[in-house]
């Protein structure tokens, strides 16, 4: 048999992640404060980099003349940024890799996927939001006070243990089995103390059995029916479960009484395991315990979550007027205690990443440059690297590198910022009216209708529209705001989601609130009033999705 040698030729495609196209991918994604960290961080790290000008980077300032004087102070108008780098090109060497080209293609396969920073990479740095300084917490509030009690030891550290696990609004959710039963070593030394310290002689249990009924483990374990033996050739031995420990009733006691303690501390309520419990809890604070409040909670919550009162007041034999006193009052208890000690957001500020402002009856686009840095190339390191001898390869090598490196950073953020202006510029396009207009006259738009006019993919649109913000004649916006879904009409057009949402927290707002409006008449009133076509529980979806209580929870009886 004769053998015989062939010589074929294939052709294929291969997708290589670089490291420095990595980092082309996440400046697409970066907030303006992230980048600015990023800059930062490599004029740190790369000798060769420094603040300045460079025209091979930005447009000069003779292509940014254009439009200046109307533009607002703190922008440069971006007209250049399409035409700069064609009038002042160079020459590149012919192994430069368009990575813009390298983006797209890399989305289309999927080859690569961004992680945002709170995604938890070993090499990413905390943002800067997160370095700041922040406020006392509940916890420590209810460390600081743990430590003015009088308290051993295991009760000391029973108290840590159950402080650690209060939520931010001031609930304890987990119950104290599971407590336990993740802490099976406080569990024994609990049970130690039991043995030498009769738990009868300081707090009797019964003091404290009513508030651990439901959360008791059961005494007997689960009956578990044999298997038919099995041949270890055809199946391995499964592992036994984990036997769930079994939580004595006296130490679930003896943490009610823990608990006890830290549900005096301040602020009023804490350590509550529901509503009705904080609300008891406020009110035994005040001295209460005797009152028609306290009776209605304990007795009643459910007909006072309906807000039932003439009900109540049958059950409690006590007058109406009575009762709706009794209910003013209730309602002036904080039902999330830990509130005062969540930070809010009333100080956070948003500096817009570009700007659309009208001039002479058009709207222009400007990108926000301040705050960036301007990088170069420090002069004196090329020509070192240019003239440096043949015995210093090793230092020529490694300039080298640094250079490639921060060019390769400098086309990266030219890429990003005209990336931003084309999109905004296409937003632009679609939502034109809506700068004009307001919110009522809001397109529906998809990434696909935006990444088709830029010739782009969608991926890129959605990492350059994250953390970006623009700033309209309409107000300060989130780029991802302009792209909204819609609602097919009658007529063919589709109306958006945004703006029926608006109109349904305008008529909310301006509803009779001893009346409010149900689902099914506020979508009546959308159809009498605009025309729209909306189902009831789209109104619902809408109205969870802004946090609105049905019309039942917004009912004011006075």
């Amino acid at each position: 048999m004769a053998m015989h040698m062939k010589l074929q030729m294939k052709l294929s495609q291969q997708l290589i992640m670089t490291p420095q196209l990595q980092q082309a991918i996440k400046l697409l994604q970066l907030s303006r404060t992230e980048l600015e960290e990023l800059i930062d961080q490599t004029l740190q790290e790369n000798p060769v980099l420094e603040e300045g000008m460079d025209i091979d980077t930005y447009p000069s300032e003779e292509d940014n003349t254009q439009d200046s004087t109307d533009a607002p102070e703190t922008t440069t108008d971006t007209e250049a940024f399409e035409t700069a780098r064609e009038e002042k090109k160079e020459e590149k060497d012919q192994d430069e890799i368009d990575w813009q080209q390298y983006v797209e293609q890399i989305d289309q396969f999927g080859g690569y996927s961004y992680r945002s920073s709170g995604g938890g990479g070993d090499d990413e740095l905390p943002s800067l939001e997160a370095t700041l300084a922040q406020g006392e917490s509940l916890a420590d509030n209810l460390r600081w006070q743990l430590d003015f009690e009088v308290l051993d030891q295991l009760e000391y550290e029973v108290g840590v243990h159950l402080i650690g696990n209060i939520e931010d609004d001031g609930y304890l959710v987990t119950a104290i089995r599971e407590l336990l039963q993740a802490q099976p070593d406080l569990h024994e030394r609990i049970m130690q103390r039991w043995s030498t310290i009769p738990w009868e002689v300081e707090v009797a249990p019964e003091r404290f059995g009513w508030k651990f009924l439901p959360e008791r483990a059961t005494q007997v374990r689960r009956s578990r029916k044999p298997e038919p033996p099995v041949f270890e050739e055809e199946n391995d031995p499964e592992e036994p479960e984990p036997e769930v420990l079994e939580v004595r009733h006296e130490v679930g006691c003896f943490v009610e009484h823990v608990l006890e303690c830290i549900q005096t501390f301040e602020p009023s309520g804490v350590g509550a395991r529901s509503l009705q419990e904080c609300l008891l809890i406020q009110l035994r604070h005040a001295e209460q315990v005797d009152s028609l409040s306290y009776r209605i909670i304990e007795d009643d919550m459910d007909l006072l979550e309906s807000k039932d009162l003439r009900r109540i007041a049958r059950r409690q034999k006590q007058e109406l007027d009575d009762v709706i006193e009794a209910y003013k009052h209730i309602m002036s208890l904080e039902p999330k205690p830990g509130r005062s000690f969540v930070p809010t957001s009333a100080h956070n500020y948003i500096i817009p990443d570009v700007y659309i402002y009208q001039n002479a009856g058009e709207y222009k686009v400007a990108l926000n440059a301040n705050g960036i840095p301007r990088l170069r190339i420090n002069q004196y390191y090329r020509e070192l690297c240019d003239s440096m001898a043949e015995d210093g390869q090793l230092t020529k090598e490694y300039i080298q590198e640094k250079i490639k490196a921060g060019q390769w950073l400098m086309k990266s953020i030219e890429q990003r910022q005209k990336t931003i202006y084309r999109v905004t510029k296409s937003i632009l396009r679609f939502q034109e009216e809506f700068f004009d207009r307001g919110i009522h006259f809001l397109k529906p738009l998809v990434l696909k209708d935006v990444a088709e006019n830029i010739d782009v993919h969608e991926s890129t649109v959605s990492r350059i529209t994250t953390n970006k913000y623009v700033h309209t004649p309409q107000g300060i916006f989130e780029l991802k705001y302009f792209f909204t879904s819609g609602i097919e009409q009658g007529s063919g057009e589709a109306v958006s989601s945004k703006r029926i949402k608006d109109m349904i927290q305008h008529l909310v707002q301006d509803e009779d609130v001893k009346t409010p409006f149900t689902d099914l008449q506020i979508a009546e009133i959308l159809y009498h009033r605009s025309n729209i076509k909306v189902a009831r529980r789209t109104v619902a979806k809408y109205r969870e999705a802004l946090n609105i209580l049905p019309s039942n929870k917004r009912k004011q009886l006075f």
